[in-house]
């Protein structure tokens, strides 16, 4: 294996025939049939030509036709320069789940609010205690309900930029 990353070298494969680097890496990716991507192009290299043996063999263990996902996550864990995009998406994609989980948590605690006023307004024997409570709970199921449609209004944002960007 070759230690220096400097500049694209030539092996010699037979007295008039050379091969640069960048051409073993992509023979390589067409026998797999690996995705052209820049971020494979690294990948390979670093397996090819790199100091850890481990990364070559994790690609080795993968056989042919790789998932992209897989391949992702030997780029990710061997953190390559290429892969780092990649985090910064899954953050945002787990940022705007999570949104859309405490969107639908506060929808569903909503709904119990209004089915309790309801319920309260029905109520034969209402006095002037219960008119408060009722009105400090219509206050409060307003301001529930505007905030659940913001954290929407994000998590949907996100998911569309995420859905532009892919």
């Amino acid at each position: 294996m070759k230690n220096s990353h400097k500049s694209v070298s030539a092996y010699s494969i037979d007295d008039d025939e050379t091969e640069t680097e960048l051409e073993v890496i992509g023979r390589f990716m067409t026998r797999l049939k690996v995705k052209n991507l820049p971020r494979n192009y690294q990948l390979f290299y670093e397996a090819l030509y790199g100091q850890d043996r481990c990364l070559a063999e994790e690609i080795e263990a993968l056989g042919t036709l790789p998932s992209q996902s897989r391949l992702d996550e030997i780029g990710l864990k061997h953190r390559l320069v290429s892969h780092c995009g990649l985090v910064a998406r899954k953050s945002e994609s787990d940022a705007a789940e999570m949104l859309r989980e405490v969107a639908d948590q506060l929808a569903k605690g909503l709904r119990k609010k209004q089915r309790f006023a309801r319920e309260t307004e029905a109520a034969a024997d209402a006095n002037p205690a219960l008119d408060s409570l009722n009105a400090s709970l219509s206050n409060l199921m307003l301001y529930e309900t505007e905030l659940t449609e913001r954290l929407r209004n994000c998590a949907n944002l996100s998911k569309s930029s995420q859905n532009a960007e892919a």
